[in-house]
């Protein structure tokens, strides 16, 4: 089953739980009615923005929103990541795995392209490790190159952009905590 399959699924499977119609659903997760259906039909792509407005919406974390199962302590992630966003340049973003509060994603830059991402919840944090290549990390009105096998650290309560300005590709696990999701 596909991801937006899957998606697509939980979406509808929640909103029906809550006994919430589609006109009811839509503003309750910050979306149009329109994309609501879109979603729940698996014929969207929603950016990781919509998806984190969608779980806040049910009052779930994003990864319960994404595979909609209860989860004992430890767990083992199976191989198969969850793309939730690509370009056509090949660029993507992958959750590797989640846990309440704790996401953990691995980002693919190609040359000349940008991620950017809203402000998260007051007290989030996020720490990225460059595996490969460079990227420019800009949180408001700061920016910082971070080059391969170096880190970076920073809250995540401001507008966010990663970018990559080299001419070769760029790899990075990205570490997020939103204490919203906990």
């Amino acid at each position: 089953m596909s991801a937006s399959s899957v998606l697509g699924e939980r979406v509808r499977q929640m909103r029906l739980e809550r006994d919430w119609t589609l006109d009811q659903a839509a503003p309750r997760l910050g979306i149009s009615r329109r994309l609501l259906v879109q979603i729940e039909g698996s014929s969207a792509n929603p950016s990781l923005s919509t998806l984190l407005s969608i779980a806040e919406g049910f009052g779930v974390v994003l990864i319960d929103l994404l595979e909609g199962q209860e989860r004992a302590t430890p767990f083992v992630q199976p191989s198969g990541r969850s793309t939730l966003w690509s370009t056509e340049a090949g660029s993507h973003a992958d959750l590797c795995v989640a846990s309440g509060p704790l996401e953990l994603w691995h980002f693919t830059l190609q040359p000349g392209e940008e991620r950017s991402s809203t402000a998260h919840a007051a007290g989030s944090r996020e720490c990225l490790a460059v595996s490969d290549g460079a990227i420019v990390v800009r949180v408001g009105d700061h920016e910082v190159t971070v080059s391969a096998d170096d880190s970076v650290a920073f809250e995540a309560d401001q507008d966010h952009t990663y970018r990559n300005d080299t001419r070769e590709p760029a790899v990075f696990t990205l570490a997020v905590l939103d204490p919203l999701n906990g």
